[in-house]
């Protein structure tokens, strides 16, 4: 039995017959500024006709208010500090975002590259949300007003690398990135919502029988939301780019243990509901001990298997270009293991139609519709009538097939075998492709053929990716090829509110690390850069 329902029992218990219905309307005011999505879960006593708002708070018989701690009925709001994505601060200590509210702006300056104070952007309800929490502010604080919160995000882009603000966390989007506030993360299962300095309180009180009575309705209604952060809607979907256990790579799982390469990486990818990468290569009975300086007709032997089910990969892409190198036998053999293992794949299968179709699923009540193609080639590599393999791209079924997923599921996943470029900035055609797919309804577009991890774009509401790099590869040639990507999703109720980026440098043939501080910051100023920012 949940909170609300205990405290509907012992009120009703206490006031009995004073809880029946009467005849005239229960009077509520709500403070000025209250979170927009915490007045729809109200909305529904009014059109009861049971209830009234009155704007006079000595009048009402209720009162939605913020307050210090929480009440009998009280949902709780978790607010979240962000700045742009493309942006290279990490992290922000509460106590320097206490003397920053006191006037000592400072204490803030870590927070810009200028080392000069960052401005505040603030909505009605997010200064609100501050100021219970914090008191007023002092005189001197910078506040940048957005009419809305909604329109906090695009202020901050224009303010851009100057400013920082707060956003619900239920109003999260992709085009913002989340300050880590004294080591909490928001988006892990182990989050302390009552501990986090940024949770404020907004408490339904008043007239005992008639807050009674209003409990009573919001249990039948069933619209009350508790908090605007569920745990059973918070879901992480991890995407990684091209894995190759081959070569090098092989080489040293063989010398150094198959597991090797995932070390560096397992606490994020472990951290997933759901984990994806692109594995270019097929399992072979005839694939023998590796040649590290071997050539470009790539496989696998089965006992590599074991990393792939160590970092608990749960769906695999088959768009890769080396697919068939060891014919389609051992990729039909290849589909075989996947599937003992419990290995979900897309962008490969046994017949086109297989090869093609969508790959959907749910995760926390999210539905998820993972689809791919190879663009590139080669020939060899696509299944046709004749052979199993990759899904050649065909733009006039996508056309139709990517407007059809958005209206049956939450999230679009779309992802590209495209033309190898070793730059950072990506092609403008591919640019335009990803973009025209967004338009039509994909929520993410990500580039699985990149050896060189390129930039980004948001278009049309859409994470658009163009190239994650190398997850498990061995070209060591450059820096270029050693920087990695891994993007970690945030979906939330049907959303994605949020996207958390790995940085990684691979070493020795095959094993990604996380990079350091200094490390992260120019590898992302490249990107962003890159990226037209």
């Amino acid at each position: 039995m949940g909170r609300l329902s205990l405290v509907i029992l012992t009120i009703a218990s206490f006031f009995g017959s004073t809880l029946a219905q009467n005849d005239t309307p229960i009077k509520i005011w709500i403070v000025n500024s209250a979170p927009v999505d915490l007045l729809l879960s109200v909305n529904p006593l009014f059109e009861s006709g049971k209830y009234i708002w009155t704007s006079d708070l000595d009048e009402a018989d209720l009162a939605l208010d913020y307050e210090q701690q929480a009440g009998v009925v009280t949902t709780r709001w978790l607010y979240v500090p962000v700045v742009p994505f493309a942006h290279t601060a990490e992290q922000v200590r509460w106590e320097d975002v206490r003397r920053y509210w006191a006037g000592d702006l400072a204490a803030l300056s870590y927070l810009t590259p200028t080392r000069t104070p960052p401005e505040l952007v603030v909505s009605s309800e997010t200064l609100r949300a501050l100021v219970s929490v914090l008191g007023n502010p002092a005189v001197n604080v910078p506040f940048h007003y957005a009419e809305t919160t909604d329109a906090i995000p695009e202020l901050l882009w224009n303010t851009r690398p100057n400013g920082w603000g707060v956003m619900s966390f239920s109003q999260l989007t992709p085009i913002l990135k989340v300050l880590t506030l004294d080591r909490f993360d928001v988006f892990g299962d182990g989050f302390d919502l009552e501990a986090y300095p940024l949770t404020t309180y907004i408490n339904l009180k008043g007239d005992d029988a008639k807050l009674g009575l209003a409990i009573e309705d919001l249990l039948k209604l069933g619209s009350w939301q508790p908090s605007n952060r569920n745990p059973e809607q918070l879901s992480r979907v991890v995407l990684t780019g091209v894995t190759a256990l081959t070569r090098a790579t092989a080489a040293e799982m063989e010398e150094r243990g198959i597991t090797v390469p995932a070390e560096g990486i397992l606490p994020f990818l472990s951290d997933s509901d759901l984990l994806h990468t692109s594995n270019e290569v097929s399992f072979s009975e005839n694939c023998g001990y590796p040649d590290r300086y071997g050539g470009v007709i790539f496989c696998s032997r089965d006992s590599y298997l074991g990393l792939l089910t160590y970092i608990g990969l749960d769906v695999v892409e088959l768009t890769g270009n080396h697919i068939n190198d060891y014919g389609a036998g051992a990729f039909r053999r290849t589909l075989d293991i996947y599937d003992q293992n419990g290995i979900a794949t897309f962008g490969g299968g046994r017949t086109v139609e297989d090869a093609r179709d969508a790959y959907i699923t749910t995760i926390k009540g999210t539905s998820i519709a993972f689809i791919g193609c190879n663009v590139a080639g080669p020939f060899g590599a696509w299944a046709s009538e004749y052979q199993e393999g990759a899904a050649r791209c065909d733009d006039a079924y996508l056309e139709q097939e990517i407007p059809r997923l958005a209206q049956t599921v939450d999230i679009v996943i779309l992802t590209f075998q495209e033309y190898e470029q070793y730059t950072y900035t990506p092609p403008a055609a591919q640019v335009r492709n990803f973009e025209k797919y967004a338009a039509l309804g994909a929520d993410v577009v990500i580039g699985s053929q990149a050896h060189q991890p390129q930039g980004f774009t948001f278009s049309n509401g859409a994470f658009l990716h163009h190239g994650l790099g190398n997850l498990f590869f061995d070209q060591m040639q450059n820096i270029y090829t050693r920087q990695m990507f891994a993007d970690k999703l945030i979906l939330y109720d049907g959303r994605l509110i949020n996207v958390v980026l790995f940085t990684g440098l691979i070493e020795d043939f095959c094993c990604p690390r996380p990079m350091t501080a200094a490390e992260r910051e120019t590898f992302l100023t490249t990107i962003f850069q890159a990226s037209g920012w």
